[in-house]
């Protein structure tokens, strides 16, 4: 699994017996959000829950993995390739029996989200491909009223099928479950803050 840019800052203190991990939520020298997070080491270790962390709602598995490619340059084709891949690794690693039980309904819906972003990717590839415009239809979710007319620019057909398509998922699964993942810390008795580096 890709945790190598959480780098934390881990601190014990033997009075109380808690530990405090600062978790980048975002990649890159210069994260949006740290997760300043305080847990008890002998109930948990460190390296589970930085790997928890990454199914925060602005962290890793929440973000989807490919670009804007509006311009349908062939170059394009490739690196939407390299970002199918990408996102397949996401949805591969998104396994509930990997985490404790008081996650699955997260990591079920980061799955969904994620599969979904990976068949978006791949109606787009099939179209700088092909010209094929993308289904009116995913698993169920009926999304013929985001087709845009083929006559319709490149730039125009993606823009409005992607947006369209994803609030129509929106729509149906609903956002992040915020109570769950808040009933999980409380569960294994983490407490969690966070810090803003914008403006600094």
């Amino acid at each position: 699994m890709l945790i190598g840019f959480l780098i934390a800052l881990f601190l014990t203190s033997p009075a109380n017996n808690e530990a405090t991990l600062r978790v980048p939520l975002q990649p890159g020298p210069k994260p949006e959000e740290i997760a300043v997070l305080t847990y008890n080491p002998s109930r948990v270790s460190a390296e589970d829950v930085k790997k928890w962390m990454l199914l925060h709602e602005s962290a890793y598995y929440h973000t989807p993995a490919f670009g804007s490619y509006p311009d349908c340059k062939p170059e394009d084709v490739s690196k939407l390739e390299e970002d199918i891949q990408k996102t397949e690794q996401l949805v591969n690693d998104l396994d509930h029996n990997d985490y404790p039980k008081e996650l699955a309904d997260v990591v079920r819906y980061l799955k969904a989200l994620q599969s979904f972003w990976l068949w978006m990717e791949q109606q787009e590839l099939a179209y700088l491909k092909t010209g094929k415009l993308p289904q009116a239809e995913y698993n169920g979710l009926n999304l013929k009223a985001c087709q845009a007319p083929s006559n319709k620019t490149c730039s125009e057909i993606f823009n409005r099928w992607h947006n369209c398509a994803n609030n129509e998922l929106m729509k149906q699964i609903g956002s992040y479950p915020k109570e769950k993942w808040k009933a999980f810390l409380d569960s294994f008795g983490i407490q969690e803050r966070l810090e803003s580096t914008l403006g600094e």
